[in-house]
């Protein structure tokens, strides 16, 4: 490819970097990513990388990191000024580095851990307002090849666009949690969503809020995204002594990682760029109440650090800021992930980890409570139906079978969007049909019963049901005997009754 191909062709991946920016600024991780693979491609390197600022700990953390050790590179941590990134962020200068292994400002310690040889490198600030907020930088150029000054002047144009996009991010999540906290507030005052459940697996976690409700000790709720986490967080406050203070939610994942601790705990005029006043963040607006943490997991590690400390002492300091804050606070934290294998990939603190799961709580995936289907469908239906006459009175009888043999995993949330596209699909008449679901579940058509009495077509219908639990289980007929609500010997009487059997193709 000649040289002018080959800038036309930087070009329109600038230009269509920018129309990226502009239309898709809420999801700044796909868009760095997509900066940093097009720095590659464009600039011809093995690796690269993207650092940010940690406005609350002034160390240099991977954002981004492309290339075969990307995944190791990101739980390593730069001190301003350490490194080749940590000299660029210090002096706010760009750097090009040719000879890697002889450059003092090279920091080997990541290349020795991981394997991973560096030759030579580019790296330059990402600012905003004037303030470093980042480095960008690419490893090693292809080819045993050297970096020159157009390489250094498009990463330059790259580190822009990136800083653009950083920036269009945090103001879209400022106005976004502004906008929550609102609506918070107006939420505070009114009745919360009601629990709805039916089957004995869901009534046994009941129980056990019920009793650890009272403590003001942290709780864990682990469970699939979808299962109602949120509002098992809610039930535990409503049974709790402060049942009277407001419960704030908070959405880690929602929270752009560099705005985490402020959002958190507050920060204190001038203590980074955007600074302009003091601000209260959850930890404070929460006080007496009850702060709901979802998605913990996805804490970045100086704030796992700084949430352990106010968890053991009660205080924290604003970001920026050198005075203890006190807050009387009942933290009630929420993952779909396996905690247990985060903190075995050193991506969540172990000891944060222990002092959260003080008061655990597990909610089985919707598959495992199949008791819940019904009711919670019923209750779905009739919110659509309030105020609208079209929407149908009820479920049919095979819609309601491909509920049940459905495995759900959305889970509630998936349940309320079936309903839903059934109510849209069956406007006008009486009932949803299972063609409105739209679910792709393998059904048993109205022809199957017909001819037969009720005690045979309900024997039918219970051997396919209990048959499709137990696959769910993988024929575990203790796991299966509790989703279904009912004694492992009166279960395993039930598959002699009716010959089940989980290899036949009914």
């Amino acid at each position: 490819m000649d040289r002018m191909s080959i800038e036309v062709k930087r070009l329109e991946t600038l230009i269509e970097i920018n129309a990226l920016i502009n239309s898709q600024y809420q999801n700044v991780s796909v868009l760095l990513s997509r900066i940093m693979e097009s720095a590659e491609r464009l600039i011809g390197t093995d690796a690269s990388a993207l650092l940010l600022v940690d406005i609350g700990t002034n160390l240099l953390y991977f954002e981004i990191a492309l290339g075969d050790k990307g995944e190791d590179v990101k739980k390593y941590k730069l001190k301003m000024g350490e490194g080749i990134a940590g000299w660029v962020a210090q002096n706010d200068r760009p750097l090009l580095v040719n000879d890697a292994e002889n450059d003092t400002r090279h920091y080997s310690a990541i290349s020795d851990d991981t394997g991973y040889r560096t030759r030579n490198l580019l790296a330059v600030p990402m600012r905003a307002k004037d303030k470093v907020i980042g480095v960008l930088e690419v490893i090693n150029k292809k080819d045993n090849g050297l970096f020159d000054d157009s390489d250094l002047k498009l990463l330059e144009v790259l580190a822009d666009q990136a800083s653009i996009a950083i920036q269009n991010a945090q103001e879209f999540g400022r106005m976004s949690h502004e906008i929550a906290r609102l609506e918070s507030d107006r939420r505070s005052d009114e009745e919360f969503t009601p629990f709805i459940w039916e089957s004995p697996v869901t009534g046994k976690i009941l129980e056990q809020v019920e009793k650890i409700a009272e403590s003001d000790s942290p709780v864990l709720i682990l469970g699939e995204s979808g299962t109602g986490k949120e509002l098992l967080a809610e039930y535990v406050h409503r049974a709790s002594r402060r049942n009277g203070q407001t419960i704030v939610k908070v959405n880690c994942a929602a929270i752009p990682h560099g705005l985490i601790e402020s959002e958190l705990f507050g920060h204190v005029k001038g203590s980074f760029t955007d600074a302009t006043r003091d601000k209260l963040g959850y930890f404070e607006r929460a006080d007496s109440g009850t702060l709901f943490l979802d998605e913990v997991a996805e804490l970045s590690q100086a704030a796992q650090g700084k949430l352990l400390h106010v968890l053991n002492s009660g205080k924290f300091q604003r970001v920026g800021g050198e005075i203890d804050v006190t807050v009387d606070v009942r933290v009630i934290a929420a993952s779909n992930k396996n905690l247990d294998d985060e903190v075995e990939g050193g991506r969540f603190r172990q000891d944060l980890y222990y002092r959260l799961a003080v008061l655990p709580l597990q909610i089985p995936p919707l598959r495992d409570r199949p008791g819940d289907i019904e009711v919670l469908a019923r209750h779905f239906l009739s919110a659509f139906r309030a105020g609208d006459m079209n929407v149908p009175e009820d479920i049919d009888v095979d819609a309601m079978e491909a509920l049940l043999s459905h495995r759900w995993p959305g889970n509630v949330r998936e349940l309320r969007n079936a309903i839903e596209r059934g109510v849209i699909h069956s406007r006008g008449h009486k009932a949803i049909s299972a063609a409105g679901l739209a679910l792709g579940t393998r059904l048993k058509i109205a022809s199957d019963y017909r001819g037969k009495n009720l005690r045979d077509s309900v024997g039918q219908f219970k051997k396919y049901f209990i048959r499709e639990v137990l696959i769910a289980h993988e024929g575990n007929q203790t796991q299966a005997a509790e989703a279904l609500g009912i004694q492992r010997t009166y279960l395993s009487r039930i598959i002699k009754e009716l010959n089940i059997m989980i290899g036949d193709d009914e």
